[in-house]
């Protein structure tokens, strides 16, 4: 049994295919939500780290921060006094603010000038308390407290601001307070309502890393809330107004609900979490979906239409034959698409690979299994009949005109476009906003530029220096190396901030030398440095340089935002950071660094994914339609609007980032699925009228409505991103929806230009063609050629079936056609004086019209004496068959010239 038949007897059997994927849902619904605690089992994680690989140099490099140094980036808390923070009250509210701070969950040391150490040297003594512990001492010492800030490396940018007006609270937090927890924690209203209690304060700012992957969390879980109903909800109007029929609107949306279910549950099966990557995958399935069922149901209402008095069972038969070549193939190619980012050395893009891939097959498994036989048990075959069927028609009328008419001037104009849109894309940077991916108005923006501004930066990058021995950090020669990297840094225009050891150790030494200016420097002596650092050694110490003196941290932090100019800058400074003397070395890490990374890692593993896709699918289609012509014919196509795509891009000054680096490989999948449908239809038209141009004219009137429809119902799904809080993820949407737009047009355009020349043999055709036992040995025009190769010339021409008593040819006509007979019987005759004389009966294998071929008139007349099969075939066709398949047309006309070679000998012999 071949598959379209067992397609077709599936769908007979309504009550077990429904049975089997109701109990499957049940499970998955079960996967995606614990019964007991009604929650969700799968995450969504947006952090940085998430789009790395877990054996990436850069995370292991943060892990090593972490481990050693206990610090991760703080949450900032800024808070904004009037006149300014130099008062005694003012300080006095700032010490109950980190005391309240401290007691916050999670936090597990808070920095501030209520417990930053001011380093004072009165004679033999040395006091190492706080600025608010010396201000509620002496308040009178408070008006130098400004000068000595602004002296200070350590706390100059980083602890008040530099007009004096805003103080910083910087907040650790354990590694268990995750951005979920954040939110429940109601982390930032404790940190408001605390400011709010002590008083005093203009204005206060929470920023860093936990608040704003707290807010991509947030944005992303209302976006998928936002847009997953959206985009039912419109492609449900859309089904309604274009079939209307609630039912198979019901239907088709149930099983794009059902491959929702199911994906889902996979990713909680793979442990794939939800990120900015993966976080498409739940819109994108449903539309995808929606596009397949689009064409089931066209063909469905069509069935109404050709067999109004069918069975259920004839229907199916009949609409599984006419969409499953053209359904599987396009889910063939669109998962072709999506597993070419499985070569993207990012796991985030990997994940999203596995899922859109999973999520493709169980709409395209439900698509050919479920909905026939829901549809069918529903009884929605007695709906009333979809709308827009005549404009539709008429519009392929014209279509075809255009088509077939401009045909040189529409290949052109798409290789025009091809070489344009590849030119503008040369002009395309990789890069991505990063807190600019929120609108401005947005509380987790407002806040973090707040903070940049006053404080110079708000984007923190550690640097770890390993000086790969112990004791090797209090060398003076590699000390002095560290501080001139560290000037080096603080002279950059993206630093703010740049803070060490080295500023530690040298204050320490200021003040045990009663602060003489002479001795703010590295002591000569590897003693003495180890003696000061000893003397210094505190928590916060510990957090900068570890016991061993072997590795320490210069804590940057930058001005800019965007993985742009992080790169640019990260570049410059690994370039400098190279110079270093023997055997320091230093490595970057942080959020900022890691996204950085991430977001390079897409931009160029993006081209090779894309480059791999194209080559996949178009072996795949010159395998499907057994010819490399064919599988470029389809393949080009889908070409024109990646250029157009990327030609966007490069136009509008788009960079690639984790999300539009995405959209090439997923317009790709999706956009040949409009190609294969066409060329599907064209090519079982092609065979059955005999002629090009007419299949081109009935394939696009097959195909237009459906790939219509199914276009839309794709842009819209896309442009539902609009909705979204994350700028990012609006331009995904618009741009995906914007290139399959193009697709379309090139689809209703080139796809019939370069097809109507072409005769195509799809794989499925080969496989099912019946041309009896061994038709290479018992069909002599068939001689020499091997089974596949017989069946390709069988499947150029065209295989006939005719009733007993039927005319095949007649005598005296004009006509170039020759017949060979596969099975049955025909009688040849002639008519003289009245009379029918039979010249003689022929069976399998017999060759006749070979005259007409040569221009000669017909001869004699033949009719069948039984049911036969016949192949048709004339000139176009071998001419065809000698561009695509020279070897097979080169037997074939010598078996031909053989064959007429041999009737000449007869008939001369009978003449003697």
């Amino acid at each position: 049994m071949n598959t379209v038949a067992w397609l077709g007897s599936v769908a007979q059997h309504p009550r077990r295919v429904l049975l089997a994927v109701a109990l499957a849902t049940i499970i998955g619904l079960l996967l995606c939500i614990d019964p007991v605690t009604r929650t969700v089992r799968f995450h969504i994680d947006p952090s940085a780290e998430a789009l790395l690989p877990v054996d990436d140099p850069g995370r292991a490099v943060l892990d090593q921060v972490r481990r050693t140094f206990g610090i991760d980036d703080p949450l900032i808390v800024a808070v904004r006094f009037e006149p300014n923070v130099y008062s005694a009250e003012n300080l006095e509210r700032i010490a109950k603010l980190s005391a309240q701070f401290k007691q916050l969950p999670e936090v597990s040391e808070v920095f501030s000038l209520a417990t930053a150490p001011n380093l004072l040297a009165s004679g033999d003594e040395i006091d190492v308390t706080s600025f608010t512990d010396q201000a509620a001492r002496d308040p009178a010492v408070v008006q130098t407290f400004a000068a000595q800030i602004l002296a200070n490396p350590l706390y100059r940018s980083t602890l008040v601001s530099d007009d004096g007006t805003t103080a910083a609270f910087a907040l650790s937090t354990t590694a268990a307070l995750t951005p979920k927890q954040y939110v429940a924690l109601d982390f930032d209203g404790q940190v408001r309502r605390a400011v709010q209690e002590v008083g005093g304060a203009d204005a206060v700012y929470l920023t860093g890393t936990l608040p704003v992957r707290a807010a991509t969390s947030g944005a992303l879980d209302r976006t998928l809330r936002f847009t997953v109903p959206a985009v039912f909800a419109v492609i449900a109007v859309l089904l309604l107004a274009t079939f209307r029929s609630p039912m198979a609107a019901a239907s088709a949306l149930l099983s794009v609900a059902i491959a929702l279910i199911w994906t889902v549950a996979s990713a909680v099966l793979l442990g794939i979490e939800f990120n900015l990557v993966s976080a498409i995958v739940p819109p994108l399935v449903i539309t995808i979906g929606l596009s397949y069922t689009i064409h089931l149901l066209a063909a469905h209402f069509l069935s109404r239409s050709v067999l109004p008095d069918a069975r259920d069972s004839q229907r199916a038969d009949w609409v599984m034959k006419r969409i499953s070549t053209g359904l599987t193939l396009s889910a063939t190619t669109t998962v072709i698409g999506f597993l070419s980012l499985l070569l993207n050395p990012l796991p985030a893009v990997r994940g999203f690979a596995v899922l859109a891939s999973l999520g493709t097959l169980y709409v395209g498994a439900l698509t050919h299994l479920f909905l026939p036989a829901l549809l069918n048990a529903t009884g929605c075959n007695r709906e009333t009949p979809p709308i827009a069927t005549r404009v539709f028609g008429r519009f392929a009328e014209l279509l075809t005109g255009f088509d077939l008419r401009w045909r040189r001037w529409i290949i052109g104009a798409s290789a025009l476009l091809i070489v344009g849109g590849f030119i503008s894309a040369s002009r395309i940077e990789g890069g991505a906003d990063f807190i600019n991916s929120f609108d401005e108005d947005t509380p987790v923006r407002q806040n973090f530029e707040a903070v940049a501004k006053a404080f110079n930066g708000a984007n923190f990058v550690t640097v770890l220096i390993d000086g790969k021995a112990p004791d090797a950090l209090t060398n003076p020669t590699l000390i002095d190396a560290v501080d001139s990297f560290q000037d080096w840094l603080r002279a950059q225009p993206e630093v703010g901030a740049a803070v060490s050891f080295v500023d530690q150790l040298k204050l320490t030494n200021l003040v045990l030398h009663n602060n003489e200016p002479l001795y703010f420097g590295v002591p000569a002596d590897g003693a003495a440095v180890k003696q000061i650092l000893l003397f210094a050694s505190s928590e916060a110490l510990n957090r900068v340089i570890d016991p061993q003196y072997r590795t320490a941290v210069i804590s940057l932090r930058l001005n800019v935002d965007g993985s742009t100019a992080i790169g640019a800058f990260l570049r410059r400074v690994e370039a400098r950071a190279a110079e270093l003397p023997s055997p320091i070395d230093a490595r970057f890490t942080g959020s900022a660094v890691l996204a950085t990374r991430a977001v390079e890692a897409l931009a160029g593993g993006h081209l090779a994914s894309i480059a791999i896709a194209v080559v996949a699918i178009g072996a795949l289609l010159s395998l499907m339609f057994t010819s490399i012509k064919a599988g470029l014919i389809a393949t080009v196509p889908n070409i024109v609007p990646i250029a157009v795509y990327f030609g966007t891009l490069g136009a509008l000054g788009i960079p690639l980032n984790p999300t539009t680096s995405l959209i090439a490989c997923i317009v790709l999948g999706i956009a040949v699925n409009d190609t294969v449908h066409f060329l599907a239809r064209f090519n079982a038209d092609a065979r059955e009228q005999g002629t090009e141009a007419g299949a081109v004219r009935s394939a696009l009137g097959s195909v237009l409505r459906p790939i219509t429809l199914a276009t839309v119902c794709l842009c819209l799904g896309f442009l539902v991103f609009a909705g979204s809080e994350l700028n990012n993820q609006r331009q995904f949407g618009g741009l995906a929806a914007w290139t399959l737009f193009v697709a379309w047009i090139v689809d209703m355009t080139l796809t019939p230009a370069l097809g109507s020349r072409l005769r195509i043999v799809t794989l499925w055709d080969l496989l099912r063609l019946d041309l009896g036992k061994s038709p290479q040995h018992t069909i002599p025009l068939l001689s020499g050629l091997s089974m596949r190769q017989a069946r390709l010339f069988a499947l150029m021409s065209r295989l006939e079936k005719h009733p007993a008593g039927t005319r095949i040819i007649q005598e005296g006509d004009l006509s170039r056609d020759i017949y060979v007979v596969v099975d049955g019987a025909v009688e040849a005759t002639i008519e003289r004086n009245e009379e029918r004389l039979v010249l003689s009966t022929m069976t399998r294998g017999a060759v006749m019209g070979e005259a007409g071929y040569f221009g000669q008139r017909r001869t004699a007349s033949v009719d069948t004496t039984s049911p036969v099969r016949l192949l048709r075939f004339n000139s176009q066709d071998l001419e065809r068959l000698r561009e695509r398949y020279p070897s097979i047309a080169a037997t074939v006309f010598r078996n031909l010239n053989r064959i007429q070679a041999e009737r000449i000998a007869r008939m001369t012999a009978l003449l003697r």
